[in-house]
Formats: structure tokens, C-alpha cells, sequence
């Protein structure tokens, strides 16, 4: 379920007034940030990241909490705040690079990625199935949208809507920019299949934790509970057509290296959370090898599930009576197939 902001009409004046304001300023770093070379990019959003790394002080405990629970054990404090800063510096790298992607084209971006494991996907496309995409917030996983648009397919991206209406068309425009689809997040099931069973392609980010009222599963993410969307796996189920875990990886000279992992088959009787979890399994290790590239600076780990050790997640989870539920639905329909509810 969506995010209910209330439409334009129903906004104050003082509000459209603000709505128009980010607008423009919105609009002003497009224009702006293109100019600049991509090694000055790289540079601004080193700066930028580190700067709100330290002005931003819930999300910098939410980092911090999330790594002492995960690294705790095998790093040092300053590494850990290392990491936290750099996930930061990453992420505004990314957003950056997003703004900056009309010098992103079909002619300039192999100065700037290296490609893994397209070939195999190109293969898939030709037989004339739908590709089910999945990654995480992990570097610079917009761009990873935009070489999949220009190797493989296009397909179609789902996005969520913005609070100031007047800024989801900006973010749209950049994204389409590969050759994508921008369909919004009301109502996109029935549109995504329809779109797969044309042949076509779709990209879904796996790891923002989803509220426990929305369609979701469990899944173990570096040992502990959290619920993540279903949506993979429910229109693997329905169509049988691959899901092929992507990933974007930092390398050393300042460049990607966009990885396609081996497309997945499931067999019927799997569960939507075995098959979301062997997503996630796929993905976990690259976070572990450079976890600066992640995300950290959200609520993963919300959900104390019940009997959970609290020593064992962030000092920020709670106990949620929904997600319990999820996880005792999950055990009983195991149990059911006689597989392990470990």
C-alpha cells in the first residue's frame, strides 16, 4: 500500500508556494549538475555525503546501530564510523549521478562501466521472456537500471509518489532516460504482469523494510528478521519467468562493475519467502565484501519478532504484533510442507 499524500488541490497555498520552491531548486541542479566533469562530481558528492553524514543525526544512529549489530564483533569503532560516513558519501554519489545521467548514453556509459553476466540475460530476453530485475540500495544501483535499458531490455520502473507532487516528473524523466517505462506504484501489480507476459522487463529494489500492513515477507538479512517486499516472487510464481539478482560494484579507479547473477528457477511448490530469501542470500555477500556501498541510514531491522534476544538487533527495534503474525504464518506454512522452519 502507497503512501496517501494529499493531491495538489488539496494543498495550502503556503504548501504550493514550498512544493513550487523545491521544484525550481530541483530543476536548477538538473540543469546544473550535467555541466560538471565526473570526476568533480565524484568529489562535490564526497563532500556533501560527509556533510550530512554529520548534521543528519537520527539517520547517523540508525548507521551506526545497524553496523555495531552486523560488524560489531570484527570491526573497530572508527571503522564502523568510517563505513557509516562513506554510506553516506555513496549515496549522495548516487543521486548525484542520477541528476547527472544525461551525459549517461548509449555512447558514453562503457567509459564508465564494465559488464558481468549481460550475455546470459540478453539470451533470456531473446527467447521472448519477461525479466523479473532485482537489487538492493547498494552504490549506484540507478545507474544499474540504465545499462540494463541500453544491454538488455527496457522495462518498465515503479515508483513510489513524492510528497511534492511536482517532483516525481523530475525524478521520471531522468530515469526514462534508458528507455524505461515510469508507471506509478498504485495499482502496478496487474500493470507488471501484463508488461512480463508481453516479453518485457521490470527492476524491483528489495531492501527498504516495508511496513507490516503491505504485501511482504520475512526473510533472515544478516542473520536477523526483516520483512521485504514480496513482488518478485509473487510475479515469479504467477509467470514462471526468471529473477535475475543484480548488483552495482564499486571498483577501485572510481568506475562500476554491473553484475547480472544466473537467472533464478523456482520450482511451483516453492514459498514466496524461499524465494525472496535466495534473492537476498545472493545479494548479502557484496554488502559483507564493501559495505560502504549500502544503505545503512534506515530502520532495517525495525521489527523485534517475539523470543528475539534484544542484544541481537538495533536499540531501535520494537515489537510489532503484525510481524509477528507474519513470521508465525511463515513457521505453520513450512510446517505444512514439511520443510525446516528454522
Amino acid at each position: 500500500m502507497a503512501k496517501k499524500f494529499p493531491s495538489w488541490e488539496d494543498l495550502r497555498p503556503w504548501e504550493r508556494v514550498r512544493c513550487r520552491l523545491e521544484y525550481l531548486g530541483l530543476e536548477l541542479v538538473a540543469r546544473l549538475v550535467p555541466k560538471i566533469s565526473w570526476s568533480s562530481l565524484r568529489r562535490l558528492a564526497w563532500l556533501l555525503g560527509g556533510l550530512v553524514y554529520h548534521l543528519d543525526r537520527r539517520g547517523r544512529n540508525y548507521a551506526l546501530a545497524n553496523l555495531n549489530m552486523v560488524f560489531g564483533q570484527e570491526k573497530s569503532s572508527a571503522e564502523i564510523h568510517r563505513i557509516a560516513c562513506d554510506s553516506y558519501r555513496y549515496f549522495a554519489r548516487s543521486m548525484l549521478e542520477l541528476f547527472w545521467a544525461r551525459n549517461f548514453n548509449r555512447q558514453t556509459y562503457r567509459d564508465m562501466v564494465d559488464l558481468a553476466g549481460y550475455e546470459q540475460s540478453r539470451d533470456v530476453c531473446f527467447e521472448g521472456n519477461g525479466v523479473i530485475g532485482v537489487c538492493a540500495h547498494y552504490a549506484n544501483f540507478e545507474w544499474l537500471s540504465l545499462t540494463g535499458g541500453f544491454e538488455v531490455t527496457q522495462g518498465i520502473i515503479v515508483t513510489q509518489r513524492f510528497r511534492n507532487p511536482l517532483l516525481g516528473p523530475v525524478f521520471d524523466r531522468l530515469r526514462a532516460s534508458g528507455g524505461h517505462r515510469i508507471i506509478p506504484q498504485q495499482h502496478s501489480l496487474l500493470a507488471t504482469l501484463r508488461h512480463l507476459k508481453g516479453g518485457g522487463s521490470i527492476g524491483i529494489l528489495t531492501d527498504l523494510q516495508l511496513d507490516p500492513r503491505h504485501p511482504l515477507v520475512p526473510i533472515k538479512s544478516f542473520g536477523r528478521w526483516c520483512p521485504v517486499t514480496k513482488m518478485h516472487a509473487v510475479l515469479h510464481k504467477r509467470t514462471g519467468f526468471p529473477i535475475i539478482p543484480m548488483e552495482c560494484v564499486p571498483l577501485p579507479d572510481g568506475r562500476y562493475r554491473m553484475v547480472m547473477h544466473a537467472p533464478l528457477f523456482f520450482p511451483p511448490e516453492a514459498t514466496e519467502q524461499e524465494i525472496a530469501q535466495k534473492c537476498w542470500d545472493i545479494l548479502e555477500p557484496q554488502i559483507r565484501r564493501q559495505p560502504e556501498a549500502w544503505l545503512w541510514a534506515y530502520k532495517h531491522w525495525r521489527n523485534l519478532p517475539a523470543g528475539a534476544d534484544p542484544s541481537e538487533y538495533p536499540s531501535y527495534a520494537s515489537r510489532s504484533e503484525s510481524f509477528d503474525q507474519i513470521l508465525q504464518d511463515e513457521v505453520a506454512a513450512r510446517a505444512a510442507a514439511g520443510k525446516d522452519a528454522a
